[in-house]
């Protein structure tokens, strides 16, 4: 996001910089973030900061003394631009995050206090992971956890809604996160034990899921809420935990037991009607200690990539749930900064913590946002056709690939013809050979990851077409590289490769293999030619630049041959959005005139607009980015705001 900068007596803004009206205060835009205020998290947020600002969660335990006025100043964390989730708990075992029964009028009054004490903070979650018994109140009269139903949580929760809303109307205020993998679970099946106590606990009926489900259903049976806070973790700190597809059995039988438990969350504790409220994963983890040491696993450890591989995959859901009504995280907060636990990534035994804060260095470049619109997709599409008969074709998730490197490609095993294969979100591809099929080369490596992508491909006969169209796309602009690496042995073959669309102006492009050659060496080499034959130039990829429009399609068809067997190999597909989105800078009063610098997306028409109010635009200058413009009647009045919207 660009700031907007004094020119003179008046303000420069960039289009990037207007956002609808919200009742609640503004957040961060970057998905980054940490759990615990206390001790001071300035050095991992610092890591944030070249992106732009983070995410804190707080926890405090306040009790339920309504005569009890005391707050907490977040604005040490809240005046340097970063968004502060406060968790409210009653206290922590045995007490309860949330109180008894015959507590909750004075709990909700205790919040309502501190919440109006307290400053730098509007979004608040009320307990915490309530589907596990030691966060249940224990009754000491009879030393007895009962369970907290999702219906009587809903009846606290109303209540803490509404005695907070009433002190702080613009407060967003959040249900507690239930935990990853607890429930279902017997009575007295966990140890309750507080100075030398034991404590008896009743059963829980429910899987995670669906405690989650039934406590949204039941707040909302008698109100609002305003987001929801979700916990994930993932069962281990390798890539590969990040995308594991275990589930278990059991009562649980079917429910993800590693890092996609955040589907689980949204596919089965969500009701649909709530798909239009902001998701704030508050804690999240590898589900051991980062330092290693965890009694279920004394072995795991924090590995290197693991933060990388978190943030691109929730950003991938992001981009596709931006397609398809799903509802989108706001934050991905790290449990925990603080040594109070053996979770402590600032710890002094975490032998680690150099490599996750250099992690976090790596995902921060890629700037990660909450999509508010399209205009903000970012995550590459890649289409990988594979031979089905080989083993080796696929490109592995955790390793990136392709001309724009990119991890999670799409491994296509369908062979010669696919029919509507989902591409995630909204995207389809639909493809055939006729005549051709698919092949695969016996002679190419298999890793590193560009290897695996060139390995198999469709093909065509001496005389047919391959055809692959791509549907759903919701990205304003974009890239279209085609890939072509055939095993031509020692013939010098040409293909040719067509890009058509609604509303796209038909082009052909022209990539020669050379005979003799190595099919894949390592190295990518852009063939930019529209004229075809002998004379077209060798390289392994072509790329259709700024396409527009909700579908493509591609049509391979062998150009020439020198041995008389032409062929067009389609080894993949990588769709690559464009940012539109203006940037406005160079600002200068030159003769009393305005001139600015517009860049965006190169070669692509954007209209400058001025107002005076934020509410009228007119228009001045339409020109293909970048340039400089002048506005010469600027000197005519006291202020004029600036943007330059894409066209």
């Amino acid at each position: 996001m660009k700031s907007s900068a004094p020119v003179g007596s008046r303000w420069l803004l960039s289009a990037s910089l207007f956002f609808s009206a919200s009742l609640f205060a503004a957040e961060s835009p970057y998905l980054y973030g940490i759990f615990g205020d206390d001790p001071n998290p300035s050095e991992y947020l610092g890591h944030i900061a070249p992106a732009g600002p983070g995410w804190v969660t707080a926890t405090v335990q306040v009790g339920a003394d309504t005569n009890d006025a005391s707050g907490v100043d977040f604005t040490f964390l809240s005046n340097q631009g970063h968004t502060v989730i406060c968790r409210i708990n009653h206290g922590y075992f045995p007490n309860g995050t949330i109180p008894l029964v015959a507590k909750y009028d004075d709990f909700a009054k205790r919040c309502s206090n501190f919440v109006a004490h307290s400053a730098g903070c509007s979004i608040w979650t009320i307990g915490n992971e309530l589907n596990i018994a030691g966060e249940w109140p224990v009754d000491f009269n009879i030393n007895h956890s009962a369970y907290v139903t999702p219906s009587n949580y809903a009846l606290c929760f109303r209540k803490v809604y509404n005695a907070i809303k009433a002190v702080q109307p613009n407060a967003r205020v959040l249900p507690q996160a239930p935990a990853c993998f607890a429930g279902p679970y017997a009575a007295n099946s966990q140890s309750l034990t507080w100075l030398g106590t034991n404590y008896t606990h009743d059963a829980n009926p429910l899987t995670w899921p669906n405690h989650l489900k039934q406590m949204l259903i039941a707040i909302t049976n008698t109100g609002p809420v305003d987001g929801i806070a979700l916990h994930v973790s993932s069962r281990g700190y390798n890539c590969s935990d990040v995308h594991s597809t275990a589930t278990f059995s059991g009562a649980a039988a079917g429910l993800y037991n590693s890092f996609f438990v955040y589907k689980d969350w949204v596919n089965l504790g969500i009701p649909s009607t709530l798909y239009n409220l902001p998701l704030y994963a508050t804690e999240c983890n590898g589900y051991y200690f980062w330092k290693g040491g965890h009694p279920e696993n004394i072995f795991a450890h924090y590995e290197a990539g693991w933060m990388q591989a978190v943030y691109a995959e929730i950003n991938r859901y992001n981009e596709n749930a931006l397609m398809t009504g799903k509802p989108i995280f706001r934050c991905f907060n790290m449990y925990r900064w603080g040594p109070q636990d053996e979770w402590g990534i600032d710890r002094g035994d975490n032998l680690f913590k150099a490599q996750i804060l250099s992690d976090l260095d790596v995902a921060v470049t890629e700037k990660y946002t909450w999509p508010g619109g399209t205009a903000q997709l970012r995550a590459p599409i890649g289409l990988n056709f594979m031979h089905p008969d080989a083993t080796d074709d696929s490109v592995p998730v955790c390793e990136p690939a392709g001309v724009v490197p990119q991890r999670s490609w799409n491994n296509l095993t369908q062979g010669g013809t696919g029919t509507g294969i989902s591409l995630g979100g909204s995207v389809t591809v639909t493809w055939s050979t006729p005549g051709g099929g698919t092949h695969g080369f016996g002679s190419v490596p298999t890793s590193p990851a560009d290897y695996a992508l060139a390995q198999g491909y469709l093909d065509t006969g001496d005389t047919s077409t391959t055809t692959a169209t791509v549907s759903g796309l919701k990205f304003p602009l974009f890239d279209v590289i085609v890939y072509s690496m055939g095993d031509n042995g020692g013939a010098t073959r040409v293909g040719k490769y067509t890009l058509s669309g609604s509303g796209i102006t038909t082009v052909s492009k022209y990539v020669r293999d050379d005979g003799g050659a190595p099919d894949f060496s390592g190295t990518y080499t852009e063939a930019d030619s529209t004229s075809g034959g002998a004379g077209a130039p060798s390289g392994n990829y072509c790329r259709f630049r700024n396409v527009r429009g909700a579908s493509f399609a591609i049509a391979a068809k062998g150009d020439y041959a020198s041995d008389a067997h032409p062929r067009a190999p389609l080894n993949a597909i990588q769709i690559v959005p464009i940012n539109t989105v203006a940037t406005l800078s160079d600002a200068a009063r030159v003769a009393g005139q305005f001139q600015c610098y517009v860049n965006g997306a190169t070669n692509v028409n954007y209209i400058v607009q001025y107002s005076t109010n934020l509410t009228s635009w007119i228009s001045i200058r339409t020109n293909a980015a970048p340039f400089t413009f002048t506005d010469v009647a600027a000197g005519n009045s006291a202020f004029r705001f600036y943007r330059a919207l894409f066209q």
